[in-house]
C-alpha cells in the first residue's frame, strides 16, 4: 500500500526533475537561437571587412577540427573562383543571396553570400560549431541546477516529513485509545486541511458514544425488567409444585401460563426495541401507501382484538397518502400503537385506525376508548419500562418507546391528545412533507 509520504516524495521529486529537464530544453533552444544570431552576425562582419583587393593567400594548415574552420570563397563576374581559403572543402557558389544552409560531404554549413562590386563573396561556417557552442553554454548553465537536485530532494524529504508529523501523532493517539475512550480528538496543532476530517471523525465518535450509551442503558434496563418476571415465574412454579389439590394446581398453572405470556411479550418487545434502534445496514426504501399499511396492521391484530373482545374500525379514504420509507419499520411503529390501544380498551369497545392528510402532510391516527393518559404523564409514557401507577393492563412499558424510536428515525411527530368526545386516547403520527421525508430516509 502506497503511503502519503511516498506519494508526495515521488511526485515532488519527479516534478522537480521534470521541471529541470524542461528548463534545460528551453535554455538550449534559447541559447541555440542566440548563438546562431551571433554567428550569423559574425559571417556578415567578415564579409563586410574583406579588403577590396585580395590576392592569393597561403593555404592554412588543417588542424582536423571543422568547428574551427571558416571558409571564404570569392568569385569574379565570370563565375571563376579566385579566392579559396580551405585546402580540402569547397562550398561552391550559393544560388541565394543572404543566409542559407547547405551540406558538403555530409557536413552541414551555414553560408552567407552577398554581391560586392566586381565580385561575389561567400562566407561559410560549420553548423556543428554552432551546436557545440550552444551545448557547452547550456551545460554550464544547467550544472548548478543538477547540483541542486540532491539538495532540493533532501529539503523536500524533510519538509514532507515535518508536515506529516501531525497526522502521525493523530494516528498514534487513535491507536493508543481503548474502545471505551470516545472523547473528541483535539484540533490544536493540526493543519487546516485535516480539520474537516477530524471534525467528521469527532462527530462519528460522538454518535458512537451515544449508541454505546444507549445500548448500555438498554441492557441495564432489560436486565432489571427481566429479573422480576423470572423471579415471579420461579415462585409461581414452586407454588404449582406444592399444590395439594387438583384445583390448586390448575389455578397455579393458569397463573404460571399468564406470567409466561407476559415474559414472552416482554422479550418480544425488547427484541423489537433493539431492532428499532439506529441501524447501520442499508434497507431498501419504497413508496408506501398508508391506507394499505393500515389494512395490514389491522389484519395482523385481528386475533388479539377478537381475544380482547374489541372491534378494529378502519378509516377509509379515496386516495391514501403515500410516504417513502421501510415497510417493516412503519408496520412495527403503527402496530405498537394499535397493540397498546387494544390492550387498554374495554371489551365491547372499538379501536379506530386510519390514514389521513393533515395540513398537506401524511399522517396515521389511532383512537381507543380506554382510560386515556393524563396530560402530566404524556411525555413519560415514551420512557422505557414506564407504567403508570395503578395500571393493571398487561404490558411491558416498551410499546410507545419503540414508537418514538422509529418515529424519530423518520422525522415523524408523535402527538397524544384527547378525543373530541367521550373517553380514550388519540395517537397521531404525522410525517414530514414528501421532499423532507425523502431526504431524511436517504441520509440514513
Amino acid at each position: 500500500m502506497k503511503t502519503l509520504r511516498r506519494r508526495l516524495l515521488f511526485w515532488l521529486i519527479i516534478g522537480m526533475v521534470g521541471a529541470t529537464m524542461i528548463a534545460g530544453i528551453a535554455t538550449y533552444a534559447r541559447v541555440d537561437l542566440t548563438a546562431n544570431e551571433l554567428f550569423d552576425y559574425q559571417l556578415k562582419a567578415v564579409a563586410a571587412n574583406l579588403p577590396v583587393e585580395i590576392g592569393a593567400q597561403p593555404e592554412p594548415a588543417d588542424d582536423g577540427d571543422p568547428n574551427n574552420d571558416i571558409i571564404i570563397e570569392i568569385w569574379d563576374p565570370a563565375g571563376r573562383l579566385i579566392y579559396p581559403l580551405h585546402p580540402t572543402v569547397t562550398i561552391g557558389k550559393p544560388e541565394t543571396i543572404g543566409l542559407s544552409n547547405t551540406s558538403v560531404a555530409g557536413v552541414g554549413w551555414r553560408v552567407y553570400a552577398e554581391q560586392q562590386p566586381g565580385r561575389y563573396v561567400a562566407i561559410a561556417q560549420p553548423s556543428a560549431a554552432r551546436e557545440h557552442l550552444a551545448a557547452v553554454v547550456v551545460l554550464h548553465a544547467l550544472l548548478p541546477f543538477v547540483g541542486l537536485i540532491p539538495v532540493l530532494t533532501f529539503i523536500i524529504w524533510v519538509v514532507v516529513g515535518h508536515s506529516l508529523e501531525p497526522l502521525q501523532r493523530l494516528a498514534q493517539s487513535v491507536a493508543h485509545r481503548s474502545p471505551q475512550q470516545l472523547e473528541p480528538l483535539p484540533l490544536e496543532g493540526l493543519p487546516q486541511e485535516v480539520s474537516p476530517l477530524l471534525v467528521a471523525l469527532n462527530s462519528l465518535l460522538a454518535e458512537l458514544a451515544k449508541i454505546i450509551e444507549a445500548q448500555r442503558a438498554f441492557v441495564a434496563d432489560a436486565a432489571h425488567e427481566l429479573r422480576s418476571p423470572l423471579t415471579a415465574l420461579r415462585l409461581q412454579l414452586q407454588l404449582a409444585e406444592r399444590a395439594k389439590s387438583e384445583d390448586q394446581r390448575t389455578i397455579a398453572f393458569g397463573k404460571l401460563h399468564e406470567r409466561l405470556d407476559r415474559s414472552t411479550h416482554l422479550i418480544e418487545q425488547l427484541l423489537t426495541l433493539a431492532r428499532a434502534e439506529p441501524r447501520q445496514e442499508q434497507v431498501s426504501v419504497e413508496e408506501i401507501d398508508l391506507t394499505g399499511l393500515v389494512r395490514q396492521v389491522a389484519t395482523d391484530h385481528a386475533a388479539l382484538a377478537q381475544d380482547r373482545g374489541v372491534r378494529i374500525d378502519e378509516a377509509t379514504v379515496t386516495e391514501g397518502p403515500v410516504v417513502a420509507g421501510h415497510r417493516d419499520n412503519l408496520r412495527i411503529m403503527l402496530g405498537n400503537v394499535v397493540d397498546n390501544a387494544l390492550r387498554y380498551s374495554e371489551a365491547g369497545g372499538a379501536v379506530e385506525v386510519g390514514a389521513l392528510v393533515i395540513h398537506g402532510r401524511p399522517a396515521l391516527r389511532v383512537r381507543d376508548h380506554g382510560p386515556g393518559i393524563p396530560v402530566a404523564d404524556r411525555e413519560r409514557v415514551f420512557d422505557r419500562f414506564f407504567r403508570r401507577p395503578g395500571n393493571a393492563a398487561p404490558g411491558s412499558g416498551l410499546g410507545l418507546a419503540i414508537v418514538r424510536t422509529i418515529a424519530e428515525h423518520y422525522g415523524c411527530a408523535v402527538v397524544l391528545s384527547d378525543p373530541p368526545e367521550g373517553r380514550g386516547l388519540v395517537v397521531t403520527l404525522q410525517f414530514p412533507d414528501s421532499a423532507r421525508d425523502q431526504d431524511a430516509i436517504h441520509s440514513t
